[in-house]
């Protein structure tokens, strides 16, 4: 009992007096001062506040804390079984029942090295964790056990490998510039390497800033070589390259050929073609900035102060291969005729390669990086349209690491 009033002393500091009766019936209702005979001594009971009500009998102990709508009753009988109930203007009903057996029970929690804990028990028991009779936990209508059982803490030095498995992690897919969104132009160039068409080729002739290249590359991965310094590098993207023709022309093919004719009406404000592929790097991809592993509990400290690592201040570049394949091709012109809008558009393959093999460069600094596709194969089928070789170069807006 001295357990509880203690408690109860610590959670109401502002209490400065007790009171004792004889019964557990409720304090009588205080009546206006007036003269009265003496009278017989009886029972009292004071209440500090109209708060808390402490009282006492035949070794039991109740003290009732009233705040607001909400009542408690905390009571101990000569056995030391303790009950806490709490009623409000929703109902009532036992919190917890603690059958401690002429022992104290406890709650402890708190944080140790091996991180924090919970435990329930009694005086001479550790912790639940000895014992194989669950700690019981009775509501109105309902209750609750719960069981215990050993559990395995990995030591310090197996959460400073696992710590240091996950900065390694980390610092491979910041440091590899492949996952994100790549936006750029695209063109072609003739077998004199000029953009600049001859007169046979001039019906592919394009409007470079209208041909533009967009990309998703959705995902990478990185063989380093020893670190983040050097690494092999691949992934997957998906890619849309847009032709955007400057002339006005038709563009038409037969079984042998693709061709160009020339239409004087109407003036296409859009004469475009379009290819949507599958894409694969394979290129080796190399960092300046120095970005060691941590390698004791006093560094992974200092590298989670300071947010992980950071690509500011990195030079990177990457030179490889990239090799698409193209599921659709389409055809798309717009254009006005007889007062209306008009648009056609054809799925035709116009005899355009569906795969292309593309030497690739990536180059940046810190979180910035531009590229560069120049192509190893033809844009059409061999012999069957005008020899041009794509290239394109742009930017990543944005980075998925």
């Amino acid at each position: 009992m001295r357990t509880l009033t203690l408690l109860l002393a610590l959670a109401t500091a502002p209490i400065a007096t007790l009171a004792q009766v004889d019964t557990l019936a409720p304090p009588p209702p205080v009546a206006p001062a007036v003269p009265t005979p003496p009278a017989a001594p009886a029972q009292t009971s004071r209440t500090i506040e109209k708060r808390v009500v402490i009282e006492r009998k035949d070794g039991t102990e109740r003290i009732t804390v009233v705040e607001g709508d909400t009542t408690i009753i905390i009571t101990e009988d000569a056995e030391g079984r303790s009950t806490v109930t709490m009623s409000t203007k929703d109902g009532e009903g036992p919190l917890i029942v603690a059958d401690s057996l002429k022992r104290r029970a406890y709650i402890a929690a708190g944080i140790s090295s091996d991180g924090s804990y919970v435990r329930l028990g009694s005086e001479g028991e550790d912790d639940t964790t000895k014992s194989k009779e669950p700690v019981v936990i009775e509501f109105k209508r309902k209750t609750i056990r719960i069981f215990s059982e050993d559990k395995e803490t990995p030591s310090d030095s197996a959460r400073i490998a696992e710590k240091i498995k996950e900065y390694r992690t980390e610092r491979r897919n910041l440091f590899t510039y492949w996952a994100g969104m790549d936006l750029g132009f695209n063109n072609w160039v003739g077998p004199d390497g000029d953009a600049d068409l001859d007169r046979s080729m001039e019906f592919m002739q394009l409007d470079a800033w209208r041909s533009r290249f967009f990309a998703i590359n959705l995902m990478e991965q990185k063989v380093e070589f020893g670190s983040h310094h050097a690494g092999l590098m691949t992934g997957l993207g998906l890619e849309w390259a847009n032709y955007h023709l400057i002339n006005n022309v038709q563009l038409a093919y037969t079984a042998d050929s693709v061709y160009g004719i020339v239409v004087d009406d109407p003036s296409f404000t859009k004469n475009k073609l379009r290819q949507t592929g599958l894409r694969v790097p394979l290129m080796l991809e190399f960092n300046t900035k120095r970005a060691p592993l941590p390698t004791t509990a006093e560094e992974v400290k200092a590298l989670e102060k300071k947010g992980g690592y950071s690509r500011k201040g990195n030079f990177h570049v990457a030179m490889g291969v990239v090799g698409s394949w193209y599921f659709d091709t389409m055809y798309k012109q717009k254009y006005t005729a007889f007062g209306d809008k008009q648009k056609d558009r054809s799925s035709g393959d116009f005899h355009l390669l569906p795969y292309r093999a593309a030497a690739s460069v990536r180059i940046g600094w810190g979180a910035w990086n531009f590229f560069g596709e120049y192509a190893l194969t033809d844009l059409f089928k061999d012999g069957k349209g005008p020899m041009l070789t794509p290239f394109n170069v742009g930017l990543t807006i944005v980075g998925f690491n």
